[in-house]
């Protein structure tokens, strides 16, 4: 097998503009060609079984830009003014990659991002019984009985059961977010200093599903239980048909059903986060300064940190009164 081979093309521009703007610019297109994966489309009948060869047959290509400006001006004197910004957008896509002969076109991957969010398209919890008799049997998903409150899936091709054939593409967005940015501005004046900083990213998916309270048939013992779940779940009690999260169980096999990937745990991840702040006045040999970190964070995403996964450690908001002396 001969080695992955992998092209680059990197078109960048830097320019100063009225003697105070520095912009730079970056347009990138990176294309990997001969990427070792296992053989897909060999058909069951050659007798391979698991031991299918492994061929230098995949093509992936990302590209992207990279923007950055950096404004530097005294607008009287005194007064000095620096603002900074930095764009990113990047996006990837399987080119070529081995599959099999799919009986449906939505499980094909080629043409498709890497990055991207797969899973059943949910209508609503089941309301009844009745309901879940007249309904495609879910049995594919989950050995527990189903029961008013679980989630109700879409028959996609139409089998009569819902199946790993039913899943399709619910987001072209994953984790990892296409866009990603910061703005940055600092002023002096005199003695005195201001500097504050924003970053952010979007077209960005999160996914709730898996976030379990429970769970003690995996020899972890119970979780704690996260606010939005407790706020907002369907009982037998109050029958809410929009919950945030569905019928509960007091382990995963019970729940099963409703732990696969689907639309009804697809939310928005965007974010702008209020990085840091800082304001100073120096004297001679001297300069006191208040700061700030991680002051506040704007989301359509309001279950825990969108930065960071659910069971990570918040980022802590800290400030900062302090003094720096030279001599």
């Amino acid at each position: 097998m001969s080695d992955e081979v992998r092209k680059k093309m990197d078109i960048g521009v830097d320019m100063k503009l009225f003697n105070q703007v520095d912009v730079t610019f970056d347009y990138f297109c990176d294309k990997r060609d001969r990427i070792l994966m296992r053989r897909a489309s060999w058909p069951a009948l050659l007798g391979y079984v698991s031991a299918t060869p492994w061929s230098n047959i995949g093509k992936v290509e990302n590209k992207g830009i990279e923007l950055g400006v950096n404004w530097k001006k005294e607008v009287f004197k005194g007064f000095h003014v620096d603002f900074r910004g930095n764009f990113t957008y990047t996006e990837n896509k399987y080119i070529d990659k081995d599959e099999p002969a799919y009986p449906y076109v939505w499980q094909t991957e080629t043409g498709k991002p890497l990055s991207r969010t797969t899973g059943y398209i949910a209508e609503g919890l089941f309301r009844s019984q009745e309901e879940i008799d007249d309904s495609p049997a879910q049995d594919g998903i989950g050995s527990a009985k189903l029961m008013p409150g679980d989630i109700k899936y879409r028959d996609v091709n139409g089998d009569g059961k819902i199946t790993e054939d039913d899943q399709v593409m619910i987001s072209p967005y994953g984790t990892m977010p296409r866009i990603q940015y910061g703005l940055g501005l600092n002023l002096s004046y005199k003695g005195f200093d201001f500097g504050i900083f924003f970053n952010g990213s979007a077209k960005r998916t999160l996914m709730l599903n898996g976030v379990d309270p429970f769970g003690s048939d995996e020899g972890h013992g119970d979780r704690n239980l996260m606010n939005f779940i407790a706020d907002n779940y369907w009982s037998e009690n109050d029958q809410n048909w929009d919950a945030e999260y569905p019928r509960l169980g007091l382990t995963k096999v019970q729940i099963a059903n409703n732990m696969v990937s689907s639309t009804y745990w697809k939310r928005n991840g965007n974010f702008i986060r209020f990085k840091t702040l800082e304001i100073g006045y120096s004297f001679p040999h001297c300069r006191v300064f208040v700061s700030g970190d991680n002051l506040a964070v704007w989301s359509p995403f309001k279950f825990w940190d969108p930065e960071l996964s659910y069971n990570s450690y918040p980022l802590q908001r800290t400030v900062n009164i302090g003094a720096k002396f030279s001599f």
